[in-house]
């Protein structure tokens, strides 16, 4: 009978005739001695590299939830068609609407990419990031023959009510070059490859873009939530971290007086949803590591703010040739 993790590696790497140390190391990028530790003790796996296996393996996570004392407990869904990002967001939806509900609710994100409830708040660059993860990251085929233009993706204006939401919950984000950077390169790639429709969707994306940052960058300086179109209304407090660590995933905690949920998205494999402690504290240990190794840059941090938000920001876009 088959009742762990390490078992279905064994009967997966079996069936093609190869040692499972040899297959995992070259999967994961490590060391043979790194996955050997990995096999025999799979607690030490990360989220991104459990569900890059089980996507290799084609292994159903959500079947170890019942096995036997199994160390796996949540619930794994790659998006697909199936369950989509619009899936995803309503995932989002329930769980912020039950910290709204609940007093004192905190969420704790390591951001791979910039939070995507601030995209929601700007049309073009919402539409953009929707149209990259669905046209490059699922290989949506209706959508590979189509250059950018904002109406593209016209179901992401109906998701705002998930800025709205994350306002009013207090926050802290850990970002890195990466987080800040990451968009620019994609709207440097698109440009190059000519994949806007015309100049003006280019333009608009990257004018919404400087405009969260900016949006950002005030929140940090006064230390809470803002509304980009409203600005004297204020919300919950927020702290902003830089960390110069790299984020394998985007995760967020969202933790309320009864329980705590991980949700730690991969961009490649899906998204793990987990109220397990194994995962809640394997997540929010890698945040602390990232805040003791990194700078808070929230309220009194303003040289490292205006450092990483300001110059560095417009040092990457100058670089990149996306100055107008």
């Amino acid at each position: 009978m088959i009742d762990t993790f390490t078992q279905l590696l064994h009967q997966k790497t079996k069936q093609q005739g190869m040692k499972t140390a040899n297959i995992v190391a070259d999967i994961l990028c490590i060391s043979q001695d790194s996955a050997y530790r990995r096999i025999r003790n799979p607690l030490s796996l990360r989220a991104d590299e459990l569900m890059k296996l089980a996507k290799e393996f084609n292994i159903d996570l959500n079947t170890l939830v019942n096995m036997g004392h199994n160390w796996f407990q949540g619930e794994f869904k790659s998006i697909n068609s199936t369950y989509t990002t619009h899936h995803y967001y309503a995932d989002l939806k329930h769980y912020m609407q039950k910290a709204i509900d609940r007093p004192n609710s905190f969420i704790s994100i390591g951001a791979r990419e910039i939070p995507l409830f601030y995209n929601f708040w700007f049309p073009a660059l919402a539409s953009f990031k929707a149209f990259i993860w669905s046209r490059d990251f699922l290989g949506n085929p209706a959508l590979r023959n189509s250059p950018f233009h904002a109406g593209i993706m016209p179901e992401e204006k109906n998701f705002e009510s998930l800025s709205t939401q994350y306002m009013n919950i207090a926050s802290e984000e850990i970002w890195s070059y990466e987080t800040l950077f990451s968009t620019l390169y994609q709207i440097k790639h698109y440009k190059e490859c000519g994949l806007f429709a015309n100049e003006n969707e280019y333009k608009a994306v990257l004018d919404e873009y400087d405009l969260l940052i900016d949006h950002v960058h005030e929140q940090a300086e006064r230390g809470k939530k803002l509304h980009p179109y409203q600005p004297h209304i204020q919300g919950a407090d927020y702290h902003l971290y830089f960390t110069p660590l790299v984020n394998n995933d985007n995760t967020f905690i969202v933790k309320t007086i009864r329980d705590s949920v991980a949700l730690i998205c991969s961009q490649m494999n899906g998204v793990l949803i987990s109220d397990c402690e194994h995962w809640v504290n394997s997540a929010q240990n890698w945040l602390e590591t990232c805040k003791t190794n990194g700078t808070l840059l929230s309220v009194t941090g303003s040289g490292p703010r205006n450092r990483f938000l300001r110059q560095e920001f417009y040092a990457k876009k100058k670089l990149l040739g996306l100055n107008q």
